[in-house]
């Protein structure tokens, strides 16, 4: 005889709202305004408004500014490097938590990606290129499947759709029938057909369409080919007292208004109409709250960052270890968030433009950061252009940091100093 039990379980499930926001702050400029604009196709209720300067003015205003002050500035800072994209897929990648094999492979196969983000190769084709079984290959595909932004490593544009409508967890499965099947349909306006094949209702199915539209079949642009100009967050400024504060650069940046025209109309409708005017309004509030949001979590960011490394933007010191986590509690969000909140993004300060992620250092040894470490293996090198790797892990334990002499050549190999039998050759 069959025993049924019954089991009470607790989930976690994120809300629409919140969801919109973590999604935003995951966002830089050219993202943004992308999504907003998006929006108010979608929504009548929404008014876009347009920044009141572009990126372009702001490197233009910078190199202006500091010219003369610094001779050799150029304003070449501001423009992004072209792999910015590939950089933060492969930061994603490294705290992912996988193991070394599979990120290793995964990241392998983020640069076979095509420029608009997807995996076009034969998987077992790939799987015997690189040398690895079919099982490790499609691990690390689902690794780099997992990646932000959704759709990314896609091999279709069906799976793109797919991959992108699985982070919306409130989404109707009927949608993914639509995606396999009905894509075409879709394209061709042809509901009634889509309703007649599924047996669901004209207006589920609307729905559905609705929010396949919403998807993008462009997850993302990787070696763009035209310069795209950085437009950092916030800068921070330094006044003649030695004050630091910050400075957030709204007028670059869009947002988002109630159309008061919609208003307006809502207000002389009624029955079916008024009922699909006041979900307008609704979803229009809660983007815009969720813009307010991410502007209230990138200045709680921007805070700590300047407090904790307040001597390095004065020019006295180094970076000091910052950790993500550490961060995040303090603000009272997840890690992942503020991780979101920090990559693609930049500041600009009077030592130059930085990516925020630069600012978050790991401790390495007796409350050192990474980067001063750094600095001090470059001291040590330019005292002495003999010194041999393990002869720097030692200076650096006197100096009460414990570094192996394996990190220490990886640390100056990234510094692009030579090994000293090169330099004492040279």
């Amino acid at each position: 005889m069959t025993e049924n039990r019954l089991e009470v379980q607790q989930s976690q499930k994120l809300s629409q709202g919140l969801q919109t926001v973590i999604h935003l702050l995951s966002l830089d400029l050219d993202g943004l305004s992308e999504y907003m604009l998006r929006a108010v196709q979608e929504n009548p209720a929404l008014e876009y408004v347009p920044p009141q300067k572009s990126a372009q003015d702001y490197a233009i205003q910078v190199k202006t500014r500091f010219r003369g002050s610094r001779g050799d500035y150029s304003g070449s800072d501001l423009a992004a490097p072209t792999d910015t994209a590939m950089e933060d897929l492969e930061q994603q990648l490294r705290l992912s938590g996988l193991d070394d094999a599979t990120v290793h492979i995964a990241e392998h196969m983020l640069h076979l990606l095509s420029p608009r983000g997807y995996f076009t190769q034969e998987l077992d084709e790939f799987a015997a290129e690189a040398g690895v079984s079919l099982e490790d290959a499609q691990k690390a595909l689902e690794a780099v499947q997992s990646l932000e932004p959704a759709g990314i490593g896609a091999r279709t544009v069906e799976e793109c759709l797919e991959l992108q409508l699985r982070t919306r967890h409130d989404a109707d499965p009927l949608c993914y029938d639509l995606i396999r099947m009905h894509l075409l349909d879709i394209g061709r306006g042809n509901l009634r057909q889509i309703t007649h094949d599924t047996g669901a209702t004209l207006a589920r199915v609307r729905q559905c369409v609705d929010t396949i539209r919403s998807l993008t079949p462009v997850p993302c642009a990787l070696r763009a080919e035209t310069v795209q100009y950085i437009m950092p967050e916030f800068s921070v400024e330094v006044d003649a007292n030695g004050r630091l504060a910050i400075q957030f650069h709204n007028d670059y940046y869009p947002s988002f208004r109630v159309d008061a025209n919609f208003v307006r109309l809502a207000d002389t409708l009624h029955g079916e109409e008024a009922a699909y005017a006041r979900r307008m309004q609704a979803s229009a509030a809660q983007l815009i709250r969720a813009v307010e949001m991410r502007q209230s979590t990138m200045e709680k960011v921007a805070r700590i960052i300047l407090r904790e490394q307040h001597a390095f933007f004065l020019g006295q010191y180094s970076l000091v270890p910052l950790r993500i986590d550490e961060t995040a509690r303090e603000i009272g969000v997840h890690e992942t968030t503020v991780y979101r909140a920090i990559q693609g993004k930049y500041l600009y300060c009077a030592r130059g433009t930085f990516p925020l992620s630069h600012f978050f250092q790991k401790e390495i040894s007796g409350g050192t950061s990474a980067a001063r470490v750094k600095e001090i293996i470059q001291e040590i090198c330019r005292e002495n252009d003999r010194i041999s790797d393990r002869s720097i892990a030692e200076e650096l334990g006197k100096r009460g940091i414990t570094l192996s002499r394996r990190t220490v050549a990886k640390y100056r190999f990234q510094l692009d100093i030579n090994s000293s039998f090169h330099r004492s050759n040279s």
